[in-house]
């Protein structure tokens, strides 16, 4: 996941340094808007993304096996939580990235680029938005998943395929990687705006794209 997400962002931050094209306020307001509700979205992502798999390990499964009842219980909570909220957040950021009709306006090939990184025809079930729409599913249609299936959605969420160990070393690069590209496509906002500009729409957007 993390590394489709590095993906989208490189090639949003390059498209997004020429926006400056649009004349009118409100449609230079609104394509700010979408810049940084996709930024937050994709922040959140990261950010509760490692902490789950800080907390699951290379083998979620076996880490829950390894509680005891109740710890296992409350544990299987907050992961299944979690998960229901990227699904939430994945959708919307697909929705956002295809809805921003400035991109494929400033590079009619951005577009494609995306919904091969995305995965948007799903040949492959573990792709971006296969990831995105097995979260999403559960958060639409809550299913009595078993312990080991509620853990399971860890790895799924982290792009591995069925049984397969999480490789911690390989996410923790490409969520530094991730990270820096993150900075570098909030910087480009930072440049083409003022301050209180900045603070104005972030604060929407914050408010517009948290889910608690």
């Amino acid at each position: 996941m993390f590394s489709e997400l590095k993906s989208i962002v490189d090639l949003i931050r390059t498209a997004v340094s020429d926006f400056r094209k649009f004349k009118t306020d409100q449609e230079r307001e609104e394509i700010i808007l979408g810049i940084l509700r996709t930024y937050f979205l994709l922040k959140d992502c990261v950010e509760d993304g490692e902490k789950l798999i800080a907390e699951a390990g290379n083998d979620p499964i076996a880490r829950i096996k390894a509680m005891d009842a109740g710890e296992r219980k409350k544990t299987l909570e907050e992961w299944y939580f979690t998960l229901r909220k990227q699904g939430i957040r994945l959708s919307n950021l697909q929705g956002y990235i295809f809805g921003q009709d400035h991109l494929a306006i400033i590079n009619p090939e951005l577009q494609d680029k995306l919904k091969r990184i995305i995965g948007y025809k799903m040949d492959n079930k573990v792709t971006l938005h296969g990831i995105g729409s097995n979260l999403f599913f559960i958060k639409l249609f809550p299913i009595n998943y078993s312990e080991e299936e509620k853990a399971g959605l860890v790895s799924m969420m982290a792009g591995a395929r069925e049984n397969e160990l999480l490789d911690l070393d390989k996410i923790a690069f490409e969520v530094s990687a991730l990270r820096k590209s993150l900075d570098e496509y909030r910087a480009i906002v930072e440049r083409l705006v003022s301050d209180k500009e900045l603070l104005v729409l972030s604060k929407r957007a914050r408010q517009e794209t948290f889910i608690n």
